[in-house]
């Protein structure tokens, strides 16, 4: 096992980004986070990276926001600056120019979740799950928000966030959240597969679209719109939830 936070690997025009916290089912930290954003960047501007991989270590995508550590006395000292470390990583992801692919293994939970849904293709095993289940704590859900409002229509978003339920494989592919929904210990073979696939297009094939469709869609501003809508409005929750 590696000791990064963040594994990168970088073959045949793909670049494979793995969160590396398995003893904690890769449940996110600030560190995390910021190796994230570094991983993505680098990844970025990599001339030979025509697609990116993000997954999960030991067959988990991740768990959502590591509470032990967060709760932990004293206080991790990335914990003051974790909001900035966090929308670095999906600002990095939004302004990625390579197709994203995710590998969602076993579950994607609530912080997990927003980088899941950060992916363009999702491969999805039947049994694994996403769940936005903040509004059973009371919570905000901005990177969540964030990405299901600049994917999907509001009815659709409604019924993921206010109901805050699981939805396996198959369910995600019915609501387009996930391209496909493979026997579960296939998932990282067929995302790896695809991602390589089109990885090997023409160069610069699928940035161009990828580019093109966020601008027609109004999305060319992602730290726009990430203020706009990855920021809980002022006052509408508690201000001890605010913080979260």
């Amino acid at each position: 096992m590696s000791d990064h936070l963040v594994n990168l690997a970088i073959a045949d025009g793909l670049a494979t980004v793995e969160l590396n916290r398995p003893h904690r089912k890769n449940a996110i930290i600030g560190p995390m986070m910021d190796a994230l954003a570094d991983a993505v960047e680098a990844a970025s501007t990599d001339a030979t990276v025509n697609a990116v991989l993000l997954c999960g270590a030991d067959g988990a995508f991740c768990s959502g926001l590591d509470l032990k550590e967060v709760q932990s006395d004293p206080k991790p000292d990335w914990l003051a600056t974790q909001p900035q470390s966090l929308r670095r990583a999906h600002i990095a992801l939004a302004k990625c120019p390579h197709p994203v692919i995710v590998a969602l293994e076993r579950f994607a939970i609530n912080g997990g979740a927003a980088f899941a849904l950060a992916g363009d293709i999702v491969i999805v095993g039947d049994e694994a799950f996403l769940q936005v289940a903040e509004v059973k704590l009371g919570m905000a859900a901005p990177n969540n928000l964030a990405w299901l409002c600049a994917r999907y229509a509001p009815a659709t978003v409604l019924s993921i966030v206010l109901v805050g339920d699981r939805l396996y494989g198959r369910r995600m592919v019915e609501l387009g959240l996930a391209y496909e929904s493979v026997r579960d210990d296939q998932v990282r073979a067929r995302a790896t597969e695809l991602a390589l696939q089109v990885a090997g297009y023409p160069p610069g094939a699928a940035a161009a679209l990828k580019k093109a469709s966020l601008e027609l869609a109004g999305l060319g501003d992602v730290d726009a719109w990430f203020d706009r809508v990855g920021t809980p409005v002022a006052g509408s929750l508690p201000s001890d939830l605010m913080k979260s």
